[in-house]
């Protein structure tokens, strides 16, 4: 291995050192709460070193989340390469989603709770960071977009309106079931439901909606009740 090979891997390893480190203070401190001076602290490097790697916490917060998305990508992808209908495939992503957000408190934390669009923002929109976040998202979309587009294909997903809402909607309804049943934000008289259940579940209820043809009453707005 010459020079500039060993070079660039020790910085490559001391990058991810600093995504460790970072990633712990979070989440004992809370991203609010933390600060460069402690994330340098916890991964024992001056703080002008710290800065070489990233320009401020805003961006390694995004380098932890475009982590994540990362392999979740990975892991629904594998769901896409399986022979299953393109209900099925909606059905292991949502699945997969939700195993991913459970056994990862860090992604469920900033992506359940914390806008990050801000984090994108001038002067930040340029880094390589945010162009590195936007990529991950848009493999995110791609997948759940392409399973989208196979169901509408193949005549099984009756769909009258674009792609991109259906997905928005899709992820919505994967992000909103799975805060509202980690956070238990449900009536306490209610049997403490199995979280995995109910996400499969409300799977099944998109997956029924998007067999069942237009939804007509969708395309003029909602009456504004006087009061």
């Amino acid at each position: 291995m010459g020079v500039r090979e060993r070079r660039e891997k020790e910085r490559e390893q001391r990058r991810l050192d600093i995504l460790a480190s970072a990633r712990a203070v979070f989440l004992q401190y809370g991203i609010e709460q933390t600060s460069m001076d402690r994330i340098a602290q916890e991964a024992e490097l001056a703080k002008g070193t710290l800065y070489l790697y990233f320009r401020n916490k805003e961006e390694l917060v995004l380098a932890l989340i475009t982590e994540h998305l990362e392999q979740l990508a990975t892991l629904l992808e594998e769901v896409t390469k399986r022979s299953l209908s393109p209900q099925q495939k909606l059905l292991g992503i949502v699945q997969e989603f939700y195993s991913f957000s459970k056994g990862n408190d860090f992604f469920y934390k900033v992506m359940m709770q914390m806008r990050t669009e801000h984090f994108c923002e001038p002067p930040m929109e340029t880094s390589e960071t945010v162009q590195q976040y936007r990529s991950a998202n848009c493999q995110m979309t791609r997948i759940i977009s392409d399973i989208v587009e196979e169901g509408r294909a193949t005549g099984v997903f009756k769909i009258d309106r674009p792609v991109e809402y259906v997905v928005m909607e899709i992820i919505v309804a994967m992000k909103g079931a799975t805060l509202v049943m980690k956070n238990g934000m449900f009536p306490p008289e209610w049997h403490k439901p199995d979280v995995g259940r109910v996400l499969t579940d409300v799977a099944c209820l998109l997956i029924r909606g998007l067999e069942g043809g237009p939804t007509a009453y969708t395309q003029d707005p909602v009456p504004v009740l006087n009061a």
